[in-house]
This record gives structure tokens, C-alpha cells and sequence, in this order.
């Protein structure tokens, strides 16, 4: 394939990427990290670039959609959306500061589970040595940076994963591998560069180089395993769904292409089976799941939600394909959970009108708000369910007269939750019909999972749920509840512990025997087929109201 000449500004960094590619991926394989909220699927606009020669033979024209998204007036001006265009030849490309990544670099605030370790804040000096661990997730990429020596956690950042681009969930990205194999190569450098780039942020701050990181442990779902070590998934995406390994693997970081330290050790955490992963034995590990009590459930939520129970002194696992909405992607607005993410949205009687909260890692540069994160979509739902103006089915409530209801561009109903005005690229913020839809979909998969084990192991309902993923720090659990994402439990037998998977990868990292007890958690689960289960359907459909 021919090579072209890819010019950034105002970084004046030069490097050369594959022709035909998007300009989006070119940057990633440049280590240059750009805002996709969307995935790369040209849907929130946040990943726009200029040319400063304006558009030429070597950029592919935009179609109606960008055009739409960006304006005339500005594709006419050099603008374009870098998952949209496709680069032919050499060129020099601007990308705005508000268009890049800026990593949220959070010294502190380790996942809830590992309340028991402290961070250090800053670096020592002296002889010492760190390590990575790298929870690679469907639609998000969580990185921990430690101190090996003293077991403890000194920054965590994360960030969208990549190849996204390629599909929001496992199957779209094994069908782009099984349908041209020179897409394996591709996924797995975009997850490696989007690595490399996680581990300078976390190294800069504390004045660290990257070649000190020593070893790393990364955890996944299945696919997500294969794509890094460059194994192909095919078999995992059609039956009997089996992956080409379970084991955990050992090799150098280098052996994946990783920079940061080539001679670095690199170690993943086995499997249990096809869709069930390195990420759930990872946090079962974190929540001590094998000396737990009969009862207990850990459900890890994700684009694919895991649930693991304690029954009878074994532990009995099953997974349900529950989407990206619950993690903010597929949501128009949605985002991850950086500072400016709304996070929880409630209606205040006493002012008659909707308020919303948003995370700030850094109180004191406050950002506007700028999208929904995983647990702000949940809470949004909730309460528009509760004041009424979503219905139980899920459509919005057109008789009630809120300003904030109206007809979106699409001709469906929308609610706006934030004002142009208040937001921060200046555009309104809302959550739309397919979002609510989503998060239905996405609820009912992993209600009927719940309902459906805890059948096969002879229970009406856990003794409590250990509540762990990518937006388990921030959800509100009367939200959860309240939409029948759950169970319904007191709210005191659901403790929300954060990304256990990410913890379990710090104790495997830190601890060896920590990770000799995610052998045995691997070998000792029993699978549940929920996949085939007869009831599912009908279960999963019985769950889909709020």
C-alpha cells in the first residue's frame, strides 16, 4: 500500500501513514489522540480539523452528513471531520486544541474497591520502578500507572478506545477482521498507540520516563485480548464461540509494538470462555469473589455485561450483550466520564425546573458541560421516567408542555438537558428517542442475564450485587433501580466498587499471588449459556419497559 506524508500542526510533527486511510486513524498511529465521543462514526462533530489549504484532490469530499454536522461556510474554509475524510496524498493538517484529547490525568481517586491502597501523588527518587495496568474494554481504555516497589497506584487516566471506528461492539470488530485480515493488524496498533500515548500522560506530570515502566497487565473481554496480542477472534464470533486460547499469556511489550518500554514485561489474565474474559476474572479477583458468601453477585457492566454468582461454594458465570449506551457511546451526546461529563440530571421542586450535575477531576479549571457519561445518561432516563416525560414503553410524553421537548432535526422527539449557551462547544445537549431506546435495550439484556442465573441457581434474587464498570464510581443506584436495571433490592445490598476489572489488574501487577488466584478463578467458574437459553427472549422482551 502506498505511503503519504502527514504533516500536524502546531506540533510540527511529521510521520507517514497508509493512503486511504482516514485522517483519524493516521493520528492515532501517530500517537496524536482526537475527541470521538461518537466512535468515529461522524455523529458529534467533535473531531474537527482544518486544512489550511483548504480542500484538495487528496481529501475525499465530504458528504451530506458532515456537511450538515460542520456547515457549508466552514468545509469551504479547510474544516473537516477527521473519521470522515480519507487522505490520498501528502498534506498538512491543524488540529484544534478543543478537538484533542486532553488527558485526565487523576492522581488520586483509585477505584472504589481499592479504598485499602493510597496513592503517593507524586514520584520518589531512587531506584524506583513502575507498572502499567491496562483494563482494555469495549469502549473504554482505563490505565492505572503504579509503583511496583510499594504496591500503590499513582495516576489513572483513560480515554476512548480507538477502534471504535470499526464498530461499537465485539462482533462488528470480529466481522471487520473475518471479512479482510489486514484489519487485525490495524486494531491492534490502534489499541497499542492509544496505550503508549495513556502511559506518557501519566508519566509527564510525575516527571517519570516511559521507559521505567517495567511490566504491565492488561485484562479484556475476550476479543478485546485477542485484538491486543494480534490473535485473530473469527472463532469467537460463531459457534460454539470458542476463543483460540484461554490461558494467560507472558511476552514483551515490545512484542505487540509497544514503545514505552520495549523490554517491558507484558501479561494478560486468562479467560473463562468465549465472552466471558481477562476484565470479569480480573474483577472477581478485586471483590475476593472466592472467599465471598453463598449469594453474592458481581455484575461488571459494559458493552458486554458479565455476571458471576457465588452459589454453593462455586462460582457460575454468563455474559449478555448490553450495548455501549451504558458507557455513554451509541447516546448522541454521549461521552466518557472526563471532567465536564454530566453525570446525574434531577428536577428540583422547589425551583420548578431540571438541574444536572457534572464531573470535575480538577475543581479548580471546571469545565462546561460538553455530554452525557454512562451514569448521566442512566440518571436522565430515570428522572424524565419519574416526572413523566417518558412513559413506561419508553416514547416521550408529547402531552405535557416542557420547553425543553421538541422535535429534533431527525423529525423524533428530543429533550434538551443542557442549553447551547451553557455547554461548551456552544451546541445544546440532549437526549434523543434512540438514546432512550438504547438504554432499554441495553437494561432489558442485563436484567433477563440476572433473572436467568439466578433461576439456574435456584434463587428469586442475590443476597446483594457488587456493582463494578466503567461507570460504576459515578451511578446513582435509585436511578438504576428505579429504570429496572436491577432487581428490586434495598439500595443497601448493591454497593457500587468502580472498575473492579482495572483494580484486579493493579493486585495482579502488584502481587503475584493476587495473580495466581485469577488462575484459579478462571479454572474453578462454570459457564452459563445464556445465548442459547430457551427463556431468553421472552425474558429479555418481558424487561424492556421502565
Amino acid at each position: 500500500m502506498d505511503e503519504l506524508k502527514l504533516t500536524v500542526k502546531p506540533d510540527d510533527k511529521t510521520f507517514r501513514v497508509p493512503s486511504g486511510t482516514t485522517l483519524l486513524e493516521a493520528l492515532i498511529a501517530g500517537e496524536i489522540m482526537v475527541r470521538s465521543d461518537c466512535g468515529g462514526h461522524g455523529r458529534c462533530g467533535k473531531c474537527t480539523v482544518r486544512f489550511p489549504a483548504g480542500r484538495g484532490s487528496s481529501l475525499s469530499k465530504p458528504d451530506d452528513e458532515e456537511i450538515k454536522l460542520v456547515g457549508p461556510e466552514r468545509i469551504s474554509s479547510g474544516f473537516r471531520l477527521a473519521c470522515r475524510v480519507t487522505v490520498s496524498g501528502d498534506v498538512t493538517v491543524e488540529i484544534p486544541q478543543k478537538s484533542r484529547v486532553t488527558p485526565d490525568v487523576v492522581k488520586k481517586g483509585l477505584p472504589a474497591i481499592l479504598s485499602g491502597l493510597h496513592s503517593t501523588g507524586t514520584a520518589r527518587s531512587g531506584p524506583i520502578s513502575y507498572g502499567i495496568a491496562a483494563d482494555i474494554g469495549t469502549t473504554t481504555l482505563a490505565v492505572y500507572l503504579c509503583s511496583m516497589e510499594e504496591g500503590t497506584i499513582i495516576g489513572s487516566t483513560s480515554l476512548r478506545n480507538p477502534q471504535a471506528i470499526f464498530g461499537d461492539d465485539v462482533i462488528s470488530r470480529i466481522s471487520a477482521v473475518t471479512t479482510d485480515p489486514v484489519t487485525l493488524p490495524r486494531l491492534r496498533k490502534m489499541v497499542v498507540r492509544a496505550i503508549d500515548w495513556a502511559v506518557k500522560a501519566l508519566c509527564a506530570p510525575m516527571r517519570i520516563s516511559p521507559s521505567a515502566v517495567i511490566g504491565m497487565t492488561a485484562v479484556g473481554n475476550p476479543t478485546m485480548i485477542h485484538l491486543l496480542l494480534g490473535e485473530d477472534p473469527s472463532s469467537i464470533g460463531v459457534y460454539p464461540f470458542s476463543p483460540l486460547f484461554t490461558e494467560d499469556r507472558f511476552l514483551k511489550a515490545g512484542d505487540i509494538g509497544l514503545r514505552f518500554n520495549p523490554e517491558a514485561t507484558l501479561r494478560t489474565l486468562p479467560l473463562i470462555s468465549g465472552y466471558l474474559g481477562a476484565d470479569i476474572v480480573s474483577a472477581a479477583l478485586a471483590a475476593d469473589l472466592l472467599d465471598a458468601p453463598d449469594g453474592v453477585m458481581l455484575i461488571d457492566v459494559g458493552t458486554n455485561g458479565e455476571i458471576i454468582y457465588r452459589s454453593k461454594n462455586e462460582l457460575i458465570a454468563t455474559s449478555c450483550a448490553t450495548g455501549p449506551a451504558f458507557e455513554g457511546a451509541t447516546i448522541r451526546h454521549g461521552m466518557q466520564a472526563a471532567s465536564g461529563a454530566i453525570d446525574s440530571f434531577y428536577f428540583d421542586s422547589r425551583e420548578n425546573r431540571f438541574k444536572y450535575t457534572t464531573i470535575q477531576h480538577d475543581p479548580t479549571n471546571p469545565k462546561s458541560p460538553s455530554g452525557l457519561c454512562g451514569s448521566g445518561v442512566i440518571s436522565t432516563v430515570a428522572e424524565l421516567v419519574r416526572t413523566g416525560v417518558i412513559t413506561k414503553s419508553g416514547s416521550f410524553n408529547t402531552s405535557l408542555e416542557f420547553p425543553q421537548l421538541r422535535t429534533g432535526n431527525g423529525e423524533a422527539m428530543e429533550f434538551e438537558i443542557v442549553s447551547g449557551e451553557e455547554a461548551q462547544d456552544g451546541k445544546p445537549i440532549t437526549l434523543t428517542q434512540n438514546d432512550v431506546r438504547a438504554v432499554q435495550l441495553a437494561k432489558a439484556a442485563m436484567r433477563a442475564g440476572i433473572e436467568l442465573l439466578c433461576r439456574q441457581c435456584g434463587v428469586e434474587t442475590p443476597i446483594c450485587i457488587k456493582l463494578a464498570g466503567a461507570f460504576g464510581s459515578y451511578i446513582n443506584k435509585r436511578d438504576a433501580l428505579s429504570i429496572g436495571m436491577f432487581p428490586p433490592l434495598p439500595e443497601d445490598l448493591i454497593e457500587v466498587v468502580g472498575n473492579a476489572a482495572g483494580a484486579g489488574a493493579v493486585l495482579a501487577l502488584t502481587d503475584h499471588r493476587r495473580f495466581l488466584k485469577s488462575l484459579e478463578i478462571s479454572r474453578s467458574t462454570k459457564v452459563f449459556d445464556l445465548a442459547s437459553h430457551p427463556e431468553f427472549q421472552e425474558t429479555f422482551i418481558g424487561f424492556l419497559s421502565f
